[in-house]
């Protein structure tokens, strides 16, 4: 069966326009939903730091459902890719490297003119895990936030006691690569405060305040499709998720790599685009003119035609455009150099975070314009890759020139290895080595010319079969697909690596990872995954005021996110339980010291 990120973005259409209508007319069945305050969160377990203690599922059979604490989830041991590992491994092994995962963020302004919700109604902006707009994404702030307070309670591993290196943030960091998103980005993680909200100051402008009735609009009653489906009625929420609040902060260092979100307009649409939507970014990025609906297309026409700020403002007419505060500076689109400019600006001194300074990037890199980097960690290689194309598509690959590097960086971590010819070559010293990019290799599809890293493209087969040859690499951790996935790669004579693909911070469950990779003492490695919901309660009380707290605003974003079904069903992307708590194993690939 194809995945929602293989397929093309015209593949579908009707099927997702089918499934839209038949959500309309159960909505018109079942009328309006209950406005009223319902019960707040039950109790919280004792200790739920990990979803071995506790989960989050929904509950009831409604249309609109709510969440609650389900029971926790033990580790699967897997064995696809052999070794057997003893039976007493626990009491002798010995960590080598315990992290933490966040990806997907997707941290938004949900106000900007330049976002094309409008696409929802011709069914082509990213559907599936990247749709035009989710009712939730006000709130993406606050959600990292409550991920950074998850993450801070177990910076000790409870397998081993070991220290948390890091946390590492694997791309589509931002939604749109606008400058307020990455101020927001790194602020949250540095635990600076954060004012989350463009134009006009204290107050919501977006199209969850428009005549656009197939959006949730909480502060109006059983109006739109959404809360004649049972969205609850939510006075103030709007206006509250755009308020200043005081992130906690990161307590480790964090590490970045980017996503086709951070590097080109709507994670899909650069230079080199067909449908000239790159041009509409640019356009609507200056104005206070906001196209929703069917208004989009008009958009695109003027944008193709190389309309500005300000012919667009003249031509845009008034049916099916918000009008909203132009906000240029804050909404304007970061370059790859400038993003890595604001990743390696050294911090206020009043609070400078956990660092390190560059995240993982060196002034070098930025002068070379190379957008991957290499990180020693003990015995243990970590290198993060550029997966994006920076002009044209959502899916991955990466470039000659990434590829000579990465080959290079892979032997230096080999006292022996096998050449593309199939010799067998002996040199450095060896080093496990750990992956990191935004892409999957399932996703890695993208083979459009790249003018920052020209020449033919690697993509997934292509790495996979490279990655055959070098048997200390052990894992490759990732994302993009908003999903909890692990896929084991055999390698050619034995053994082989894991692939784990973790869950989004935006579709549900907005969740993270653990991960340490463990010596079992026998000959086998264990890598120990293991996901953790963020810190807010699976539900909260409803409000109709501004008082909500970044708490409460999280805790609704993920019961928002469980029922925003319109373009993907919500549980499937938590994947399986093998895909969720697992220890995956694998023989060792040389006799660790």
């Amino acid at each position: 069966m194809a995945r929602h990120d293989e397929a093309p973005w015209w593949s579908g259409v009707a099927g997702r326009l089918r499934r839209f209508d038949r959500m309309r007319r159960d909505a018109r069945r079942v009328g309006v939903a209950p406005v009223g305050p319902r019960e707040p969160s039950a109790p919280v377990p004792p200790g739920p730091r990990t979803t071995v203690d506790a989960t989050i599922r929904p509950i009831g059979a409604g249309r609109y459902r709510r969440l609650d604490w389900a029971p926790g989830e033990p580790h699967v041991v897997r064995l696809d890719l052999g070794g057997e590992p003893a039976d007493d491994r626990a009491d002798r092994r010995r960590s080598l490297l315990y992290f933490a995962h966040h990806t997907d963020t997707h941290v938004c302004d949900a106000q900007s003119p330049a976002r094309l919700e409008g696409g929802d109604v011709y069914g082509w902006v990213n559907p599936g895990a990247d749709s035009g707009h989710r009712p939730q994404e006000t709130c993406t702030t606050q959600v990292l936030d409550r991920l950074v307070a998850a993450t801070n309670a177990v910076t000790t591993s409870p397998l081993t006691g070991a220290p948390m290196a890091w946390c590492l943030q694997t791309g589509d960091n931002t939604d749109n690569r606008a400058a307020a998103e990455v101020l927001w980005f790194v602020d949250v993680l540095d635990g600076r405060r954060v004012v989350p909200n463009t134009g006009a100051a204290g107050r919501y402008e977006g199209v969850q305040r428009s005549g656009w009735k197939a959006v949730w609009h909480p502060d109006r009653m059983a109006w739109d499709r959404r809360s004649r489906a049972g969205y609850p009625y939510l006075p103030g929420f709007l206006d509250a998720a755009v308020a200043p609040f005081d992130p906690v902060g990161l307590a480790v260092p964090w590490l970045a790599v980017f996503g086709n979100h951070d590097t080109i307009f709507q994670g899909t649409f650069g230079a080199s685009d067909r449908i000239g939507l790159a041009r509409l970014g640019a356009m609507l990025t200056a104005s206070g003119r906001k196209p929703i609906g069917p208004a989009l297309g008009r958009a695109i026409a003027l944008a193709r035609r190389g309309a500005d700020a300000e012919r667009w403002e003249q031509r845009a007419g008034d049916r099916w455009i918000l009008d909203v505060t132009p906000d240029p500076a804050a909404r304007r689109a970061l370059s790859v150099d400038d993003y890595l400019a604001a990743l390696l600006a050294p911090p206020p001194e009043e609070s400078p975070g956990p660092g390190p300074v560059g995240h993982g990037y060196a002034p070098a890199d930025r002068e070379a314009g190379r957008t991957w980097w290499t990180h020693r960690e003990g015995d243990v290689q970590v290198i993060g890759l550029d997966s994006c194309n920076h002009e044209n598509g959502d899916g991955g690959g990466i470039g000659p020139a990434q590829l000579e590097w990465l080959e290079e960086q892979l032997i230096g971590c080999h006292s022996r290895w096998r050449g593309r010819n199939d010799r067998w070559y002996e040199g450095g010293d060896d080093r496990l080595v750990v992956l990191a990019s935004h892409h999957n290799t399932w996703t890695m599809t993208n083979a459009t010319p790249d003018e920052h890293d020209p020449g033919p493209r690697a993509l997934g087969a292509d790495l996979v079969a490279l990655l055959d040859r070098f048997p200390n690499v052990v894992a490759w951790v990732n994302g993009h697909s908003h999903e909890h996935k692990i896929v084991g790669h055999r390698r050619t004579g034995g053994g082989g690596w894991w692939e784990v693909n973790t869950g989004s911070g935006i579709d549900f469950g907005q969740q993270g990872r653990t991960v340490e990779l463990l010596d079992n003492g026998d000959g086998t490695l264990s890598i120990v995954a293991t996901v953790f919901d963020h810190a807010s309660p699976p539900r909260v009380g409803y409000r109709r005021d501004a008082g909500w707290s970044p708490t409460e605003l999280a805790s609704m974003s993920r019961e928002l996110a469980a029922n925003d079904d319109r373009w993907l069903d919500p549980l499937a992307m938590i994947g399986g339980p093998e895909d969720r708590n697992v220890e995956l194993v694998l023989p060792a690939p040389y006799r660790l010291r």
